[in-house]
């Protein structure tokens, strides 16, 4: 059995207590059981729309939805940033930022600041 993401291992728990095989989770949000068992194993990230309904389907509460919902983010191999409307400025930046990141060049003190900057209420 492939190793599950905590996302992966948080939505089996629910079909798991639920009763509920991966065909019938599929079934209930209209994808093939292929594509689901790729997100619940973690190859693919669950599109937005889809989570809705999972979330929808599984009867869970707003705040059991946001604890999904963390545990999908954190599950992600990738993140797609669209800078169609990004000003040159922005793009420079998120490029920069991605090079620096990709490459190890951010030491734990910077992440630190930058985490502040992104948490700040400014």
């Amino acid at each position: 059995m492939a190793t599950l993401t905590p996302f992966g291992q948080a939505v089996r728990k629910h079909r798991v207590e639920r009763e509920e095989t991966q065909t019938d989770i599929a079934r209930a949000l209209g994808v093939s059981v292929a594509f689901w068992s790729s997100i619940e194993t973690g190859k693919k990230n669950i599109p937005g729309d889809l989570f809705k309904k999972l979330t929808q389907h599984l009867g869970l509460a707003a705040e059991e939805a946001l604890k999904l919902q963390d545990l999908a983010d954190a599950s992600r191999a990738e993140v797609k940033i669209n800078m169609q409307k990004l000003s040159n400025p922005s793009r420079e930046l998120v490029l920069g930022f991605a090079r620096k990141f990709e490459s190890g060049g951010l030491t734990e003190e910077q992440m630190a600041r930058l985490r502040d900057i992104l948490e700040s209420e400014d």
